[in-house]
């Protein structure tokens, strides 16, 4: 299975799961536990990659509601409603 089509954590731990399950078999030849290691390892790069994903969606989100949340410094005083005397 291609390391992309792991789309979450919680999938890339099942996985995990079964690896170590797989590695704990003594009678486990050492050419399939090394094969295991290297998808191990690659999982492990597609964890940081969602990790990576999930950071810059947040801050994108929090950036967000930020801008939203202050004032606009655009709109002139005639057309929010405040009275300009003179």
């Amino acid at each position: 299975m291609a390391l992309e089509s792991y789309d979450s954590f919680e999938a890339v731990k099942t996985r995990l799961d079964e690896i170590v399950d797989a590695v704990s078999d003594d009678e486990l030849a050492l050419d399939d536990a090394l094969a295991l290691y290297e998808e191990a390892v690659g999982l492990g790069l597609r964890a940081s990659d969602l990790l990576e994903d999930n950071i810059e969606t947040q801050q994108s989100v929090e950036g967000a509601d930020e801008v939203s949340d202050e004032p606009s410094d655009d709109v002139p005083a005639q057309e929010t409603g405040a009275s300009v005397s003179a």
